[in-house]
């Protein structure tokens, strides 16, 4: 009986010490997760806490924030294209009338809006036999007035802006030079290219430039922009191909400065006494301005149908006739230079 006491006993003392250990581990496991809850509740609200702060941070006074640029619809050529030094062309690149149209449109896109209205009376082209200009304009698109030098004697320049003056052998009487000078005086711009150096300007214009008796040897010389002109290197390159006929006469600057250097060679400055190489250069007289070039306005003697010997690859056409399209651009503006 004592026995049988005693087992029923320890079966209960067994019983307790279960129940006990199950309410312990329940107990355990109903504060374990509270701790889990509490801890993933917390997570969360310094989380929420955290966005709203970071929204609510100011941004550094040393962070810059980029100004957003309203979108826009046309290109602008304030300046030239940078090009590096090349070799010289081996071979002539086809520039038809539309390429040049094409870069007047792009370069000067209000001009060119109104170049079909535009009175020939205020371009005037003195043609002779070895500059065309009149094929250049003509691919601009550009009306003009043009006559023969013996022609424009008798011509009245009180409509024109500007004043083309061709290379070649016959020379302008002296009252057309008179003529040219008070139609530059009173804020013509006049652009005379090659042999004119010496049959007009070093005489109607003395003092600036004139021939230092010296010929060019090759056909085709590297050029490079001397500076900076905002109006005559729009949308022109700044190193790129001369091309000239043989016997070009080069340019010597006697008033060093009025007259600015606009392109030069580092081949034709060997060539050159003076060591400077000019190709083109500007200069103010009265109210208007004179613009003289070694070579020609036209694509050049030698050349055939559309070919261009000194066409530049980033613009179509020449680095030449660039300079010299940007002045006629200017002088039809009225653009100070």
């Amino acid at each position: 009986m004592r026995t049988a006491i005693s087992v029923m006993v320890q079966k209960l003392d067994s019983n307790k010490t279960s129940l006990k250990r199950m309410c312990f581990v329940r107990t355990s496991l109903v504060l374990f997760l509270a701790v889990i809850f509490c801890v993933f509740s917390s997570f969360a609200s310094d989380a929420q806490n955290s966005d709203v702060q970071l929204k609510e941070l100011p941004l550094p006074s040393q962070v810059e924030v980029p100004e957003r640029l309203p979108l826009q619809g046309g290109v602008k050529f304030d300046g030239p294209i940078e090009t590096p030094r090349l070799a010289l062309p081996g071979r002539a690149s086809m520039a038809p009338p539309k390429m040049y149209r094409g870069w007047l449109e792009k370069t000067h896109p209000s001009f060119s809006l109104q170049t079909s209205a535009m009175e020939a009376e205020r371009l005037v082209v003195i043609s002779d036999k070895y500059d065309q200009a009149e094929r250049t304009l003509e691919s601009l698109n550009l009306n003009y007035k043009i006559m023969s030098k013996k022609e424009f004697d008798s011509y009245d320049l009180s409509a024109a802006q500007v004043v083309i003056i061709d290379c070649g052998p016959n020379n302008l009487s002296w009252n057309a030079g008179i003529k040219i000078r008070d139609f530059v005086i009173r804020g013509g711009y006049l652009l005379t290219t090659d042999w004119m150096i010496d049959r007009l300007n070093q005489h109607v214009f003395p003092g600036f430039i004139c021939w230092n008796g010296v010929t060019n040897r090759v056909r085709m010389y590297e050029a490079s922009l001397v500076g900076k002109h905002p109006a005559l290197f729009r949308h022109a390159v700044t190193n790129g191909a001369w091309k000239m006929d043989i016997h070009c006469h080069l340019i010597r600057v006697l008033n060093k400065e009025k007259v600015q250097v606009l392109a030069a060679s580092r081949a034709l400055a060997q060539e050159d006494p003076d060591g400077l190489g000019a190709l083109a250069v500007v200069f103010p007289y009265g109210k208007g301005y004179v613009m003289h070039m070694m070579a020609h306005f036209d694509r050049g003697k030698s050349s055939k149908n559309y070919s261009l010997d000194d066409a530049s690859p980033a613009i179509g056409i020449s680095l030449r006739q660039a300079i010299a399209i940007n002045y006629v651009v200017a002088g039809l503006s009225g653009t100070k230079l």
